[in-house]
């Protein structure tokens, strides 16, 4: 049986993902990644696979790629709306829709992907730790600049 969040949970939630999103966006690199279980899984086109990756291979993924943007001098904003919340036998599913924007002195502002992203929480003393990321990430990303393509 799904259970209705109350509404304070439901705002607790969303400070908990602006939290977690503005750490990546400073290069907090592992403070974003505490917040995933030890057991956790993501699921991303970024890693390059469709199938679960367990947390001791994408935090090393994780902080590769970060490294690579620290590097280039590029910064990132994580832009999120559209939060959904809800709740079964003490874990809770979120989805969430999320631009992904990257800045660089050589290109200015742009967006690179856009995704829906879906999670599973639990709660975990005053916090919560993610059980589980789902990332629905289009191709943006990976689309050189150029004229749209026909059809």
């Amino acid at each position: 049986m799904t259970d209705a969040l109350p509404l304070a949970t439901h705002y607790e939630l969303r400070r908990f993902y602006a939290d977690q999103l503005e750490a990546r966006d400073r290069g907090g690199t592992e403070e974003w990644l505490a917040v995933f279980d030890d057991d956790a899984t993501m699921t991303t086109k970024v890693l390059g696979r469709d199938s679960p990756v367990r947390k001791a291979e994408f935090a090393a993924e994780v902080r590769a790629l970060d490294a690579s943007f620290h590097e280039r001098e590029v910064q990132r904003r994580h832009c999120v709306h559209g939060f959904a919340f809800s709740a079964r036998d003490g874990v809770v599913e979120a989805r969430f829709y999320a631009l992904f924007l990257v800045v660089d002195a050589a290109s200015g502002a742009r967006l690179q992907s856009a995704a829906m992203i879906h999670a599973r929480l639990r709660r975990h003393g005053g916090t919560w730790r993610v059980l589980s990321r789902v990332i629905e990430r289009d191709d943006l990303g990976r689309l050189r600049p150029g004229p749209p393509s026909p059809g």
